[in-house]
């Protein structure tokens, strides 16, 4: 298991959880907010996985944030 920290600041939370949400074949994910940062467990990882599945987590949680905000413009 694996923890990352996203700053709230940077991610939206929506974003976070469409990235759980699409990683859900690959590993399970557990969200909790603590103060200024979404903490993400990142548990039963699937062994046949090539790469680091929470680096490729938060790359895509951060792609979501940024189409999300471009929709705002």
């Amino acid at each position: 298991m694996q923890t990352v920290r996203l700053n709230r600041a940077l991610y939206m939370q929506q974003a976070v959880r469409d990235a759980a949400e699409t990683f859900a074949d690959f590993a399970r994910f557990a969200i909790t907010r603590n103060g200024d940062y979404y903490d993400v467990a990142v548990s039963e990882i699937d062994p046949d996985v090539d790469g680091d599945v929470g680096a490729e987590f938060c790359n895509h949680a951060l792609a979501n944030t940024m189409a999300r905000k471009r929709k705002k413009v």
